[in-house]
């Protein structure tokens, strides 16, 4: 069985050359969760802080794929950094943004409408 930092050990390097600044890489070693044993491979998954285009720290997903090999070497076999899930959250945020807009609009052409009939009512 393999410990998380041996683990990391060959994961960092392989998330880190799909990032645009890898050498400001923070692996929050807290976040990082480990499935799987020697024999099937381990999945090690977690978040990466590290500065984007603008130089701004962000933190992204990253998952990756590990093999041992027979000389019981650790191999990565995949990795990626997870754009499709902060592509989701967007996309997620946005869909709500517009649903609270178009709620918000039709209470208030409502609201608009009774204040208009009942100032008709009283004068």
């Amino acid at each position: 069985m393999k410990t998380k930092e041996e683990l990391m050990e060959v994961v960092k390097p392989s998330v880190c050359r799909q990032l645009k600044s890898p050498a400001s890489a923070q692996f929050p070693m807290e976040l990082v969760s480990v499935t799987g044993d020697d024999l099937r491979g381990y999945k090690v998954e977690g978040f990466v802080d590290s500065q984007n285009s603008y130089g701004a720290m962000i933190r992204n997903d990253f998952s990756a794929e590990v093999k041992v090999t027979s000389a019981g070497f650790l191999t990565v076999t995949s990795s990626s950094v997870a754009t499709k899930a902060n592509i989701a959250r967007t996309t997620n945020y946005i869909s709500n943004y517009i649903w609270i807009s178009i709620l918000v609009a039709i209470g208030g052409a409502i609201l608009y409408l009774l204040n208009g009939s009942f100032v008709d009512l009283f004068f």
